[in-house]
């Protein structure tokens, strides 16, 4: 089967995390604990249900298309002052592993290949952040590098 070529550009980490399943999905979904980790400064966790995500100049916003606590979230993807010129679609999908968590991000849809390595340096970033947050440290400034 031939994969177009958005289907080629895609981020995929998996990290695991020491902490329950059902407390990691709730960092992912309700608004109070994604700015834990994120610079969400609205987030609506049902079908949907809209975000916007605000870190200096950049914004990006969308909508949750998908929901089954605690296993799986995802949400389109796009930034208002640099649009993709593509659907793109964020997705965790969170499998218990043990005492911990395994994190599966995925970021589906990108039109080149740069868009999706940098897509991919900030998703390791929030990513960091977020297992700090899930093991109960304080992730500190959000400062990626080179802000």
């Amino acid at each position: 089967m031939v994969k177009n070529a958005q289907e080629l550009f895609v981020v995929d980490k998996t990290i695991r995390i020491e902490a329950p399943q059902e407390a990691i999905f709730r960092l992912l979904t309700e608004a109070d604990q994604v700015k834990r980790w994120m610079p969400m400064v609205e987030f609506e966790a049902r079908v949907g249900g809209k975000y916007r995500f605000v870190k200096g100049e950049w914004i990006a916003v969308g909508q949750v298309i998908e929901i089954d606590p605690p296993r799986s979230i995802a949400y389109t993807w796009d930034w208002e002052n640099a649009p993709l010129g593509a659907r793109t679609v964020l997705r965790f999908d969170l499998t218990k592993d043990g005492d911990g968590t395994l994190v599966h991000l995925t970021h589906t849809g990108f039109p080149d290949a740069e868009r999706a390595k940098n897509h991919h340096e900030g998703w390791v970033y929030y990513l960091g952040r977020l297992k700090t947050v899930a093991t109960g440290g304080n992730p500190g400034p959000d400062k990626m590098p080179g802000d």
